[in-house]
């Protein structure tokens, strides 16, 4: 009976050390996709056919912290961000666009206020006259700035609150569903919040799962299940089933002054993916 209990106890710890052991960064206040991305990611898990367990750290840094953090896998070892190619060097990119590149379309949240304004705008150099605020960090940052606007970065929980106070910052771009979401939630919080009816910007983007260089086989699964979850459809029910995903797409079916912008920190790898990880419009 002891050998058997000694056997048993070796084989359960075995099993303990296969899992893959994710660490995953949430912050006191969670983003607007927070729960989409945590969804997809326990789906890809699933699917690699790997054992795993998911851990959340509490963590309030700004992106570009997190990536450091995750560069050398304590106390996370994965993030979902916005690649760029410096991204793409230092960490581990699971090529799949999270969002199939909806993230690249871009309402402006302004306020109320402040929407005769915007309706004269026609061009990007008219858009420029007026400042747009982004996260600390956030990859869209450098893309909106090489396009010639005007940005500035904020802590991400005092944007909303700058945007009603019609302070310092003129709009905020934002992709269709997380826009969706945050004046859905923040309407009572912030009455004087809308999105521009107008305009929309577009530039191609991605959204990746990003893992540390320490953990290529968590990666490696990443990849694995992602993949799968797309050739069987479980990955795309997801998408299109998420309410605020659901919710958002009718946006682009309304008659809007689209304005485009280029992203010159595409990685060619990004650039070649296949066409069936795009939302159809969004592939670079």
């Amino acid at each position: 009976m002891k050998r058997l209990l000694l056997s048993l106890l070796a084989l359960f710890s075995l099993s303990a050390q296969a899992a893959l052991t994710v660490r995953i960064p949430q912050p006191e206040s969670l983003p607007p996709m927070y729960s989409y991305y945590r969804q997809l990611l326990t789906l890809a898990l699933e699917k690699s056919g790997e054992e795993f367990v998911i851990k959340q750290v509490t963590l309030n840094e700004p992106q570009p912290q997190l990536a450091l953090k995750l560069r050398d896998g304590k106390p996370i070892n994965l993030l979902w961000a916005g690649t760029t190619g410096e991204y793409e060097r230092q960490l581990l990119p699971v090529r799949i666009p999270l969002l199939r590149g909806l993230s690249g379309f871009r309402l402006l949240l302004i306020n109320q206020t402040r929407q005769q304004e915007f309706s004269q705008i026609q061009n990007l150099a008219e858009l420029a006259s007026f400042t747009g605020v982004q996260g600390i960090g956030w990859s869209d940052v450098d893309i909106l700035k090489q396009a010639g606007l005007n940005i500035s970065a904020a802590p991400y929980y005092t944007i909303l609150d700058m945007l009603n106070r019609n302070q310092q910052v003129d709009y905020y771009p934002r992709s269709l569903v997380e826009a969706h979401v945050e004046l859905t939630v923040a309407t009572a919080q912030y009455p004087l919040l809308m999105a521009e009816p107008r305009l929309l910007l577009y530039y191609p983007f991605a959204i990746y799962f990003f893992v540390s260089p320490e953990y290529p086989e968590l990666a490696d699964a990443l990849t694995r299940g992602l993949d799968r979850a797309y050739r069987d459809g479980s990955f795309i029910a997801l998408f299109e089933q998420y309410p605020p995903i659901r919710a958002s797409l009718p946006v682009l079916q309304q008659p809007r002054l689209r304005l485009d912008l280029a992203n010159p920190d595409l990685t060619e790898s990004t650039r070649a993916l296949p066409d069936h990880y795009w939302y159809p419009g969004t592939r670079p």
